[in-house]
């Protein structure tokens, strides 16, 4: 076929912002072919250009081992010239698997779907996230962050940082490795005080606040480094998630009659809810410390959840996880933010995450913000390329 023929198999729906593109059916043996049906993609007519949502559809599809490299590297050009976002349909069980090897060593999201109709409810929920939340100036932010200054000795960890969060927003803090991210993330919890600057959450000042008093005020976090009790059960760290929400005292919990043992069943079923909503039914009676890293992250963020929380401040949740724990905590995020509305703000640095699930990113390095924006602004930014992304990915 020439290039003219595979163009048949790209069709538009602009009401969508959604190019489809149709590899049914067809195996692969060499590099011609590939460079072929993408010399369609790149030759577009002028009036097609710019940025598209891509659906790939594999079924049936077979690509040769020794292309694989070829596709990838097409593949990966037409998505920085063209592209927004991808999901992908119809692969088969090998196809997928090199799909996610690949997403894993090249930072971007697999997004493999059984169905049409599948991806296109999550290209909805990319679009909604990459699009932003709308006109700000119609929406307040719950959370302000004003010239935010933090020094240890020398050492400026921040310098005049300010953004906004909205509500039920997924915010990001992305940059390099000493970028100011963490220490940022410790002044919104409360667990670092600013030398200069404010935080307003809901309009009132919190700035000089205790972590305990930021933390009655409906702010959670998870730990870079997982903070879990590693002796006790599932359910037990859960439980620990509801000192806050405990209205007891010594003689109620002694006596545990009552008061006492009504509020504990209140809160043991809150947490058993929880654990229904994280699918760890399985391992709520077992200590922690004997879980699966992936496993023992998904506890931490179940314990974070239990505190019922306005902010949850995420660092790095996905740490040290594999492609498929990735994918799984990626949905109880967005299920997190999609059922109870909770603002969430993360630090990560797979970036394929990052663009996929985020609605705004701040990006600093060095302390100062560089970039500020929706996920298309931020992979747009010079700057933000020069220090962080390099090559961007879809």
């Amino acid at each position: 076929m020439s290039p003219s023929q595979y163009s048949d198999r790209i069709k538009f729906h602009d009401a969508l912002e959604l190019m489809e593109v149709d590899f049914s059916n067809l195996t692969f043996t060499n590099s011609s072919m590939v460079n072929e049906f993408y010399d369609a993609i790149d030759g577009m007519p002028e009036t097609r250009k710019g940025r598209w949502y891509f659906m790939v559809n594999y079924h049936g599809c077979a690509i040769a081992p020794d292309v694989w490299e070829t596709f990838a590297a097409r593949g990966k050009k037409s998505n920085e010239a063209f592209g927004k976002g991808t999901v992908r349909i119809g692969a088969t069980e090998e196809t997928r698997d090199t799909i996610r090897t690949r997403a894993q060593d090249d930072q971007f999201r697999a997004n493999l779907y059984e169905t049409r109709e599948e991806a296109l409810v999550a290209l909805g929920e990319m679009r909604k996230r990459q699009q932003g939340p709308g006109d700000a100036a119609a929406q307040d932010a719950i959370l302000k962050i004003s010239d935010i200054n933090l020094q240890f000795g020398g050492i400026h960890a921040l310098q005049g940082v300010g953004f906004e969060v909205r509500e039920s927003e997924v915010f990001a803090i992305i940059g390099p490795n000493g970028a100011g991210k963490t220490s940022m993330l410790n002044v919104i919890s409360g667990f670092y005080k600013p030398n200069r600057g404010q935080i307003l959450f809901q309009g009132k000042d919190r700035t000089h606040l205790p972590p305990h008093e930021v933390a009655k005020l409906g702010f959670a976090r998870t730990f870079q480094n997982i903070a879990l009790f590693k002796g006790m059960s599932t359910l037990d760290n859960l439980m620990t998630g509801r000192l806050l929400k405990t209205n007891s005292n010594m003689l109620k919990d002694a006596v545990f009659w009552g008061p006492g043992q009504k509020e504990e069943i209140r809160h043991r079923e809150h947490v058993e809810r929880i654990i229904d909503f994280l699918e760890i039914q399985a391992i709520r009676r077992t200590p922690v410390g004997k879980l699966p890293y992936g496993l023992q992250k998904r506890v931490e963020l179940g314990r974070a959840l239990a505190m019922e929380p306005k902010v949850l401040l995420l660092d790095e949740p996905m740490a040290g996880m594999n492609l498929e724990e990735k994918e799984d905590m990626s949905r109880f995020i967005l299920d997190v933010n999609d059922e109870w509305g909770t603002t969430m703000i993360l630090i990560e640095h797979d970036m394929g995450v990052v663009m996929d699930i985020s609605e705004h990113i701040v990006v600093l390095d060095y302390g100062k913000k560089i970039g500020d924006g929706t996920p298309y602004d931020v992979r747009s930014n010079q700057a933000v390329i020069n220090a962080y992304l390099g090559v961007t990915h879809d």
